[in-house]
């Protein structure tokens, strides 16, 4: 009965890392910055974004393979990513992805594309 407990909780323990990883909360580390709103002034996409989202995009593009997708919903407004890292390049010695973002806020849809660039503080900054 011990080691059946045992197993139990290092299933549990197990099944919930999974879940922080890939659809519980935001991952830690870097983050998103720059101004969205500069890429598509008005866009739905350009507002959708909160903190925790922009953490995932820049965990995203730290390790997603270029043409992978990653698809999430928003805990606290509902709101529902799709998240593409499109191309890896160079800038000025940093390193740069080019991306795609879709949102579906309520019943709108509207998606984006935009580059950006690993910062040595380990953020992602947007340029155009």
């Amino acid at each position: 009965m011990k080691l059946g407990s045992v197993l139990f909780a290092a299933g549990v323990a197990l099944a919930t890392s999974a879940c922080s990883r890939f659809g519980g909360g935001p991952p830690a580390g870097g983050m998103l910055t720059g101004s969205i709103a500069d890429s598509a002034l008005g866009s739905v996409a350009a507002r959708a974004m909160d903190d925790s989202d922009r953490r995932r995009a820049a965990a995203i593009l730290e390790s997603l393979p270029d043409g992978e997708s990653s698809v999430w919903r928003n805990h606290e407004t509902g709101d529902r990513f799709v998240f593409t890292p499109l191309r890896s390049f160079a800038r000025g010695g940093a390193r740069c992805r080019d991306f795609r973002l879709e949102v579906t806020v309520g019943a709108r849809f509207d998606g984006i594309g935009a580059s950006a660039c690993l910062q040595a503080d380990g953020d992602w900054r947007m340029s155009r």
